[in-house]
């Protein structure tokens, strides 16, 4: 990632809550400002710029930049909270990372936005300077997020290339942590989060798909297969084996063969 060092908002132009009395549809082919729309009420759905359609609810925020075309469509009764504003970038073009087009805000993110419409509201003197300081820290804290989900995406791809090369060996959860350069317990939390299984899961998911492919061969022994996937003997590897696939190598063997005559 190219050096950054922050992000500003050069203007603010509105930042309005609006309720809808009968169904809305706003096609816009080329948005002037920045900006973000947030569902408060009602539900709908909205079309983003690469024509990707996304429902939306109560709580949803969907997140444009200046010159986006995209469709917003929603039922009678909606409301929601319109803003338009410029970003000013050091020295580049565009975020660090891409922001999503549609997120889910936690109730406590939809309070500050709404503080901030009450704020620009108030049409005060200090009301522009506080604005442009809470969106500032929204808009950061939405960086940051997507920010440590790449590197977190980055160092589970890492860790997922060293398993399908090391599978075979008796590696620890320690050495894999050093290869990432992580603790074990973040890439643990991190690598469930992604993948859905535990390092463990993942490797002997490798191990008995190998294990498979290297029966069907016919030119292996159950025990060479067993020490060529790192098992200590027959017994864990038939265990694992049979956790899999709900029999015993020796009878999956008898089975394929049986089909086979048929």
């Amino acid at each position: 990632m190219d050096e950054f060092k922050g992000i500003d908002i050069k203007n603010i132009y509105t930042i309005v809550p609006k309720c809808e009395n009968e169904k809305f549809d706003f096609i816009n082919t080329c948005r002037p400002w920045d900006g973000f729309v947030l569902i408060t009420s009602g539900e709908g759905y909205a079309i983003a710029p690469d024509g990707t359609r996304y429902e939306v609810s109560v709580g949803d925020i969907i997140l444009l930049r200046k010159g986006d075309s995209y469709e917003t469509h929603l039922i009678s009764g909606s409301s929601y909270v319109t803003s338009g504003f410029e970003f000013e970038f050091d020295g580049r073009k565009d975020f660090p990372v891409e922001l999503p087009f549609l997120m889910k805000l936690s109730q406590k993110q939809m309070e500050k936005i709404m503080s901030i419409s009450e704020m620009w509201q108030s049409r005060s003197w200090e009301s522009y300077t506080r604005c442009r300081i809470m969106l500032l820290d929204f808009y950061l804290g939405l960086l940051k997020r997507q920010i440590e989900s790449a590197d977190a995406d980055k160092y589970v791809a890492n860790a997922i290339s060293y398993i399908h090369a090391n599978f075979r060996n008796n590696f620890s959860g320690e050495d894999l942590a050093k290869h990432c350069t992580l603790s074990q317990s973040y890439l643990r939390s991190k690598f469930l989060k992604q993948t859905g299984m535990t390092i463990t899961e993942y490797r002997d998911k490798l191990r008995i798909s190998a294990a498979r492919e290297l029966l069907l061969s016919d030119y292996f022994t159950i025990t060479e297969i067993a020490n060529e996937l790192g098992y200590c003997d027959i017994y864990h590897f038939s265990k694992a084996f049979k956790k899999h696939f709900g029999t015993s190598p020796t009878n999956y063997i008898k089975e394929k063969e049986e089909k086979n005559k048929k």
